[in-house]
C-alpha cells in the first residue's frame, strides 16, 4: 500500500468519525433533525478521491448498522436504515458521486481557475448535490409515511432552505481553502 493510499485510508476512517460527530450536532425537529451531517458528508466528496469517499461514507453507515450510536440523536441500528428518514443516508453515497463528478476537473486544478469561478463552481456543485439528496429522503419519506406531496415538502424541505444555503457556503469555504493548501504544497 502506498503512503497516499495509506493516508486516504486514515483520512476515510477520519471524516466517517466526524461524520457521526457532526449528526450529534442537531437540533431535533421532527420528522427530520437539523444536523451538520451533510456538511461532513460534502466534505468527504469534495477532499478525498471517489473512492475512498464512498469507503467513509459505507463505513459510517456500517458504525450505525451494527448498534454504535452514529445517526442523528445518537440512534443506530436496522431501524433507522428502515425508517423514514433513511432516503437521506442512502442518498449520501449518491450525493457523493455526483458532487466528485461535479467538481472533478476543478478539485486537482484550481489555478488555472479565477476565485470567484472557483468559489461558484463549487457552491453551485454543492447546491445540486443539496437538492438531490432532499428529493431522495423525500422520495422515501413519502413512500415510507404516505403524506401528500404539499405535506412532505412543508414538513421535510421548506425548514431547511435556510440551513441549506448556510451549509453550502460553508462546505464550499472550506472545500476551497483545503484544495488550496493542497495545491500550495506541489
Amino acid at each position: 500500500m502506498t503512503q497516499s493510499a495509506r493516508n486516504n485510508l486514515f483520512l476515510s476512517i477520519g471524516f466517517a468519525i466526524l461524520t457521526a460527530i457532526s449528526a450529534q450536532i442537531s437540533i431535533p425537529i421532527e420528522p427530520v433533525p437539523l444536523t451538520l451531517q451533510t456538511v461532513a458528508i460534502f466534505l468527504i466528496a469534495l477532499v478525498l478521491p471517489l473512492k475512498y469517499a464512498l469507503l467513509s461514507i459505507i463505513f459510517y453507515i456500517l458504525m450505525g448498522l451494527v448498534g454504535l450510536p452514529v445517526f442523528a440523536n445518537g440512534r443506530s441500528g436496522i431501524s433507522v436504515l428502515t425508517g423514514p428518514t433513511a432516503g437521506f443516508i442512502f442518498g449520501f453515497p449518491v450525493v457523493a458521486i455526483v458532487l466528485s463528478y461535479l467538481t472533478r476537473d476543478i478539485r486537482f486544478n484550481i489555478k488555472e481557475m479565477g476565485t470567484v469561478a472557483l468559489y461558484w463552481r463549487v457552491a453551485w456543485s454543492c447546491a445540486i448535490a443539496s437538492i438531490m439528496l432532499q428529493v431522495m429522503g423525500m422520495l422515501w419519506g413519502k413512500a415510507h409515511i404516505g403524506v401528500t406531496w404539499p405535506e412532505i415538502v412543508e414538513l421535510w424541505l421548506a425548514p431547511f432552505y435556510l440551513d441549506m444555503i448556510i451549509k453550502i457556503f460553508l462546505v464550499t469555504v472550506i472545500a476551497v481553502q483545503i484544495w488550496k493548501q493542497r495545491a500550495g504544497r506541489q
